[in-house]
């Protein structure tokens, strides 16, 4: 089905006015790009997959750095790089309803890979750890 076409049924079944469905009409035809275009032109190029734990005291300081072409070849480390958040940083966090051992790295890292991730901070968390007296900072991102 054509996006005119779903314009037309749009209306059709009052789900916008015929004003509103001209306009996308017009839009439609005044930017003619076909959505393999649209996708291209919105695929970013990241090069680094980076991960940092820090804390206020400098008791933890984690930086990984990840070149993206490795992203295939090391993917699995990903998973892992849980393991390094202290354990009263994640039971903060999993009291906050964070649970990171639920993220799909998986999936982000497909979507790194195909530069078709919306937004670079995967994840930023900060939270209080009891046995180091300081506040952890944990950030996943690409840039």
């Amino acid at each position: 089905m054509s996006e005119q076409q779903k314009i037309l049924e749009m209306i059709e079944k009052g789900q916008i006015t015929a004003a509103e469905g001209m306009e996308l009409l017009e839009a439609l035809n005044m930017t003619e790009v076909t959505p393999l275009q649209a996708v291209e032109t919105a695929k970013q190029s990241y090069k680094f997959f980076r991960v940092r734990v820090t804390s206020d005291n400098n008791s933890v300081n984690v930086n990984v750095n990840i070149p993206i072409r490795l992203l295939t070849t090391i993917g699995e480390i990903a998973d892992r790089m849980t393991t390094m958040v202290p354990p009263d940083a994640r039971k903060e966090m999993e009291s906050k309803g964070i649970d990171i051992s639920s993220v799909d790295f998986a999936k982000i890292v497909e979507e790194v890979i195909n530069g078709t991730l919306e937004e670079p901070n995967i994840v930023d968390v900060d939270a209080w750890d009891e046995s180091s007296q300081s506040m952890i900072k944990v950030r996943v991102y690409v840039d």
